[in-house]
């Protein structure tokens, strides 16, 4: 297997451990025990982990950017009047499409946080 090969492949079972909700120190341990040099193994761990956690973050700012546009939406919809006050339609854009955008926004918040 060509070097550069084997440390894609590696690189990718990282990934997947840290995906699986693994340490970090669980990927070192299977690491060192395919006999691979220390420094090595810590390195490639250390760029797995920043790259999940690159990954976690996109997805993140993401979601709450969604939530952002999602209460902008309702926000607009609310101030222009496109509904009458006394409908469902209003009620269902004020408080649904407020509540979702701002339940959307957390939940990206916890990928970044």
């Amino acid at each position: 297997m060509h070097q550069t090969e084997q440390h894609d492949h590696l690189s990718d079972k990282v990934l997947q451990m840290l995906q699986e909700g693994k340490t970090r120190e669980d990927a070192e341990s299977l690491l060192t025990s395919m006999n691979l040099p220390l420094a090595f193994v810590k390195e490639l761990v250390a760029e797995s982990a920043k790259l999940y956690q690159s990954r976690r973050q996109s997805r993140g700012l993401n979601l709450v950017l969604i939530g952002a546009m999602l209460c902008f939406l309702s926000f607009l919809l609310t101030l222009l009047g496109a509904f009458p006050e006394s409908s469902v339609a209003h009620n269902v854009v004020l408080y649904g499409l407020t509540g979702t955008g701002v339940c959307v926004a957390f939940y990206g918040f916890t990928f970044i946080f």
